[in-house]
């Protein structure tokens, strides 16, 4: 049996949809017979789907994983395990231990009863309805948000672009404890800004971005991490946690801005 790990930097990526790398295993009797890594094209999903059935797993362990993708893979008869995190061997041991429930992404439910490892699996309406849960319970109790912000502190400003801001501060919104996190990185890519802050944004942990604007690949990417939108494009970082504390701030339903300006 041919089983595949979508991953980055020896972690489980937290989007398969622009994930740029995959271990393959080839497992028999629980015993692992050989890996080795492959490329995804990281694009749009008919090519990385693609690429994905062109190596052959039968099964696919990774983090979020839009709906589209998800039934590309299964129509490809690819048995998707989606919204896991961790290190990539301990991910592995797991898998062969049947404890896969363990290394569910914050903010995943039923793990009483999905995810059991070689004995059972998210595919199909099993992987529709945990996505449904998931995004509910996520609207209804959001304890972690992203602001973009000018600087790195509460007093920035909101930056208001989303895949080019020049921080993430990250914010516990029971605690108020928060952290800034540099966006150099994606501030100076020449493209694909966005997709990268959003895969940044996924493993930060963040249930929620509050920005100016958002392009529709970034878009995309959040969503499928489960990751909801609300725009603020003015203030303090302090000031957008106030307002989305009071419910003052909308949920975005979509992209408000074309890719290249975001």
């Amino acid at each position: 049996m041919r089983l595949a790990l979508a991953t980055w930097n020896g972690r489980i990526s937290p989007v398969f949809d622009v994930a740029r790398q995959v271990l393959m295993l080839d497992i028999e009797d629980g015993h692992v017979l050989a890996r080795r890594e492959d490329l995804l094209p990281g694009s749009e999903p008919q090519a990385q789907a693609g690429r994905l059935v062109a190596l052959g797993p039968r099964v696919l362990i990774c983090g979020a994983i839009s709906r589209p993708m998800a039934a590309l893979l299964a129509a490809a008869r690819i048995r998707v395990i989606p919204f896991m995190a961790g290190n990539v061997e301990d991910v592995i041991l797991a898998w062969q231990e049947g404890t896969l429930t363990a290394f569910l992404m914050p903010g995943c439910c039923g793990r009483a009863n999905r995810c059991r490892g070689r004995g059972g699996w998210l595919g199909g309406q099993d992987l529709q309805t945990e996505c449904q849960t998931k995004r509910r319970i996520m609207k209804d109790r959001i304890m972690k948000i992203a602001i973009t912000a000018t600087g790195k502190d509460m007093l920035s400003n909101v930056d208001p672009r989303f895949g080019r801001a020049k921080y993430f501060i990250v914010v516990d919104t029971e605690s108020n404890e928060w952290a800034a996190h540099n966006n150099a990185q994606n501030l100076n890519a020449a493209q694909g800004a966005g997709i990268q802050a959003g895969e940044t944004v996924a493993r930060l942990g963040a249930q929620a971005v509050v920005t100016g604007n958002v392009g529709p690949k970034a878009f995309r990417i959040l969503d499928a991490a489960g990751i909801k939108v609300y725009l603020c494009g003015e203030g303090t970082v302090a000031d957008a946690v106030r307002r989305f504390k009071a419910g003052e701030l909308k949920e975005s339903p979509a992209a408000n801005v074309e890719g290249h300006w975001a």
